[in-house]
């Protein structure tokens, strides 16, 4: 799950207690952000921070296991594949576009995107930022520069083009000289695109349902 998603599900739980911690759905994407940074997971000193982080690898283990997730993977592996797409990349983009498209999805939702920005926000915030603690400066810095780039992006897209998303995943994978995509592979991955979307919009509601009821069956 992107971290889009787990701003998501972190919301929704916190729905439940009540009242939604800025600092619980930051920690919730705290991982991810560091894969985006190649840099080792940060350690926290706020509660409502590794609580976030906690939660995050919990949903995880949900979503990767959710059977709409594994089905919208394997039917996008496929198409890619049988279009010549390099089985490794087929199964990159499968994944990881399966996730962009679910956040575009997600995006419909404005208290979803409303908690994701002030979640970034607090992450600027001197208390977050002092309890938040990466291997190296250089790092901290790069995440509080992450943070402001999103926050100044806004609201996540619920209708993003078919060629926005199929460039953001040859940009994500174009540092993976085994994973990177030509002119042709990102053709075919527009194509695909085009044809999933709207299932996997219209199946997003039940995936979150799947991935929730996952949750409660690890407690």
């Amino acid at each position: 799950m992107n971290f889009f998603g787990h701003a998501l599900l972190a919301q929704r739980n916190e729905a439940t207690r009540g009242a939604t911690r800025a600092e619980f759905v930051l920690g919730a994407m705290l991982p991810d952000f560091a894969s985006m940074l190649r840099a080792r997971p940060p350690t926290t000193t706020l509660d409502a921070l590794s609580a976030g982080v906690s939660f995050h690898h919990r949903t995880d283990d949900a979503f990767h296991g959710c059977a709409s997730f594994l089905e919208f993977s394997h039917h996008a592996s496929n198409f890619l594949s049988e279009r010549g797409v390099s089985r490794g990349t087929a199964r990159a983009v499968a994944h990881v576009g399966v996730e962009l498209l679910l956040d575009a999805a997600f995006a419909r939702d404005t208290a979803v995107n409303e908690a994701y920005l002030s979640a970034l926000a607090c992450a600027t915030t001197p208390p977050v930022r002092q309890s938040v603690h990466w291997q190296t400066a250089e790092s901290d810095e790069r995440f509080q520069h992450l943070c402001h780039r999103l926050l100044e992006r806004g609201h996540v897209q619920p209708t993003p083009t078919s060629e926005l998303v199929a460039e953001r995943l040859r940009n994500i994978l174009a540092d993976r000289p085994r994973l990177a995509m030509d002119e042709r592979g990102l053709s075919v991955v527009r194509n695909w695109v085009e044809s999933a979307r709207s299932q996997i919009t219209s199946r997003a509601p039940q995936l979150l349902r799947e991935v929730e009821q996952r949750l409660q069956l690890a407690l």
